[in-house]
């Protein structure tokens, strides 16, 4: 897993890789200023009462409160958006290490976006009924990090495997194949949980995560029932 990490950071460099990345920062960025700009407009309609200060509190209250949003939520949507380059990132990954599988399938579009949809929602989710038990786990040293990063890696590994190994295979398969290979893909999506966690880097993690991926898919041991290759 470690090996399938450094060959991802190593081919940040690719001229490829920096484009995808980039072009999917760029329009995480507009679609925040268009986000911000809806509810910019939605606080100036609501601006309507008799008294001018109230007016000019919901304006520039307001208006710190979605630039304070906006910059949080930033890496989530950068996050969501990415998901619509996966498929040209594993290509990349494939193209340079594995030239040998050939091209891939793929996924459509709002198939690999209504699955990271569904991902998110999920996360989200999840993270919000575990809270409790988070805030529990802080009386007990190191309990609250196992318990996030243990769900979220858990998660993550499910996901990003599902996003890479889809391209080639049903998703009878693929479930066969994550299956027979819990532990190995839980531990990568406890790294990618780690590294998601840490500013600035979580904005390239989806990135990252996918091309680690396409290596660990390489190192899967084959179901019992499906002796096929993962690609």
């Amino acid at each position: 897993m470690i090996r399938a990490f450094e060959l991802a950071v190593l081919q940040l460099g690719d001229p490829r890789m920096r484009s995808v990345i980039w072009q999917s920062l760029g329009l995480s960025l507009l679609l925040q200023i268009g986000l911000g700009l809806l509810a910019w407009w939605g606080l100036q309609s609501l601006a309507t009462f008799e008294w001018k200060w109230i007016n000019d509190g919901i304006r520039w209250l307001g208006g710190g409160a979605v630039t304070v949003v906006a910059l949080m939520l930033f890496p989530a949507c950068s996050t969501i958006v990415m998901s619509l380059f996966l498929e040209r990132i594993a290509n990349i990954v494939e193209s340079r290490h594995y030239p040998q599988l050939g091209p891939a399938p793929g996924i459509p579009i709002m198939v690999g976006l209504v699955s990271s949809l569904l991902f998110f929602l999920t996360l989200v989710f999840l993270n919000l009924v575990m809270l409790p038990f988070y805030i529990l786990a802080l009386f007990i040293a190191g309990a609250g990090a196992v318990l996030f990063y243990g769900l979220n890696g858990w998660l993550a590994g499910r996901e990003y495997y599902e996003q890479v190994a889809l391209r080639r295979m049903d998703r009878r398969s693929v479930k066969a194949w994550r299956s027979a290979n819990t532990t190995r893909l839980w531990g990568t999506g406890i790294i990618i949980a780690l590294l998601a966690t840490v500013p600035i880097l979580n904005l390239i993690v989806p990135a990252l995560g996918c091309a680690a991926m396409v290596h660990v898919a390489q190192t899967l041991k084959p179901p019992f029932n499906l002796p096929a290759r993962t690609g």
